[in-house]
C-alpha cells in the first residue's frame, strides 16, 4: 500500500509590493494550520510568515483561508506588544486541543522572534488568542538570547526557530534553536526543548535534545509531530553536511530524544536519495495501516536547481526501514538562496487533503507565499 498524492489546486496566499520591502526580500518562513476547537469556524485555515517589510516594528501577518486553502485573506497582525521591537523571524501557530492550565480547547497559541532593529538581542516570545486569531495578548517569554548573528562566539547565542507542540504529559511544549550553548566551544548550535504546566505562563528547565560536541555541526530547525503509536518523530536540520541533511529522532514522551550527541537518523531511500534543509513532517493516516510520515526538504540530496516539483520523502512504518519519493506540491528554483526557505504542510478536511506552503520566486529576488493543494489516497503498490 502506498500513499497518492492528487493536486488539485496552486496558488498565492500572499505577494508583497516590491516597494514594501527590503531588497532581495519578501516573506519566509510559512507555517499553517487548520482549526479543529472554534466553532462555526473549524475548518478555517490560518497561516503565518516572516514579512521583511520596510515599516518598522514589523509584524507576522495572520491569513485566513475558509475555502479549503484555494483563496486567502488578511485576518490580523501579530505585533510584539512586550517590547515593541517586532516579530521579525520564524513565526508558528498551534490549536490548543484541550484545556492547559487556564486556557480552554481552542485557544490559539503564536510564538515568534521578537529582534529590534539594531539586531541586538533574539527573544522568543509567547501569545494567545481567545477568538481565533482575530486579536492577541502577550503571555510570556521563554528564552532570551544575544544578536542573531551564527557563530558569533565572543557574545550570548541567538535563539531561533520555535515549533508548538503538547508532550505526553498534555503540557505546552516547544523545540527551539539555541546558541547560547556555544559557550562551551564544543557546541556550535543546539536543539532544546522547555515546556509549561500552567498553559504557557511560566516554564520548566530547558533540556537540549540534539547537541552535538564537534564545535562544527549546527542541527536546527526542529518540527515534531505526534504518530499514531503515542510517539514523537522530530526532523531537523544539521548545518555544517554537504546538504544540510535532514535527521530525525523519535521520542516516548516528547522530551527525551535520547543522547543529545546522537546525530540520529537520515531518512533515505533504498537508492541512498535523501533531503537536505529546512526540514518540515507530518503524520497523515493515509497510505497504509500505519499511516505515512511524509517529510519536506528545501533540496533534492546532493542537487540545486529547479524543483519541479521536487520530492517528498514518505515512510509507511513510524520511520523504520527505508523511504520511497513522492513528487511535492510546489515548484521552485532552489538555487535561489531564500525559495524554499522553510515551507509548512497541514492535512486538512478530516485527513483527506494536504496543503503545502512555500516561499517562490516572483522574480530572481522577490519572494511570495505560494501554494499547492492535493487530495490523498491509499493505493496498492
Amino acid at each position: 500500500m502506498a500513499l497518492k498524492l492528487n493536486k488539485e489546486f496552486f496558488g498565492v496566499v500572499m505577494a508583497p509590493k516590491k516597494e514594501e520591502v527590503y531588497p532581495g526580500g519578501g516573506v519566509l518562513y510559512p507555517r499553517v494550520i487548520e482549526l479543529h476547537y472554534a466553532g462555526e469556524e473549524n475548518g478555517t485555515l490560518l497561516a503565518t510568515f516572516d514579512h521583511s517589510t520596510l515599516k518598522e516594528p514589523p509584524v507576522s501577518p495572520i491569513y485566513e483561508s475558509t475555502d479549503g486553502g484555494k483563496t486567502w485573506s488578511h485576518r490580523s497582525d501579530m505585533a510584539d506588544t512586550k517590547n515593541g521591537w517586532g516579530i521579525r523571524f520564524q513565526p508558528v501557530l498551534f490549536e490548543l486541543p484541550k484545556q492547559c492550565g487556564d486556557l480552554p480547547a481552542g485557544t490559539l497559541l503564536f510564538s515568534g522572534n521578537s529582534v529590534p532593529l539594531d539586531f541586538h538581542a533574539t527573544e522568543l516570545q509567547l501569545y494567545i488568542s481567545r477568538d481565533h486569531g482575530k486579536t492577541w495578548e502577550y503571555r510570556s517569554s521563554y528564552a532570551i538570547g544575544g544578536p542573531p548573528i551564527e557563530q558569533n562566539f565572543d557574545e550570548l547565542g541567538p535563539v531561533w526557530e520555535p515549533f508548538i507542540y503538547l508532550n505526553k504529559e498534555g503540557d505546552i511544549t516547544i523545540v527551539f534553536t539555541d546558541e547560547r550553548p556555544h559557550t562551551d566551544r564544543r557546541l556550535n548550535q543546539t536543539l532544546a526543548v522547555i515546556s509549561s504546566k500552567d498553559g504557557g505562563k511560566t516554564w520548566g528547565e530547558e533540556k537540549l535534545v540534539v547537541a552535538i560536541p564537534d564545535g562544527v555541526h549546527r542541527p536546527g530547525m526542529a518540527i515534531v509531530t505526534q504518530l499514531p503509536n503515542g510517539k514523537y518523530f522530530m526532523c531537523y536540520e544539521i548545518v555544517g553536511e554537504p546538504d544540510c541533511d535532514v535527521h530525525f529522532k523519535i521520542s516516548d514522551d516528547g522530551m527525551d530524544f535520547g543522547d543529545p550527541a546522537s546525530w540520529g537518523t537520515r531518512p533515505e531511500t533504498k537508492e541512498g536519495k535523501f533531503v537536505g534543509s529546512m526540514p518540515y513532517c507530518l503524520w497523515t493516516k493515509n497510505g497504509g495501516p500505519n499511516g505515512t510520515i511524509i517529510l519536506s526538504g528545501k533540496r533534492d540530496s546532493g542537487w540545486l536547481g529547479l524543483r519541479d516539483p521536487g520530492n517528498f520523502l514518505v515512510n509507511y512504518n513510524l520511520g523504520e526501514g527505508p523511504w520511497e519519493q513522492v513528487p511535492m506540491l510546489v515548484s521552485y528554483d532552489s538555487r535561489i538562496h531564500q525559495a524554499g526557505w522553510s515551507m509548512g504542510m497541514a492535512v486538512i478536511e478530516n485527513d483527506t487533503k494536504l496543503i503545502q506552503l512555500a516561499p517562490t520566486q516572483m522574480d530572481p529576488v522577490l519572494l511570495q507565499i505560494t501554494f499547492g493543494l492535493a487530495s490523498m489516497e491509499t493505493t496498492e503498490d
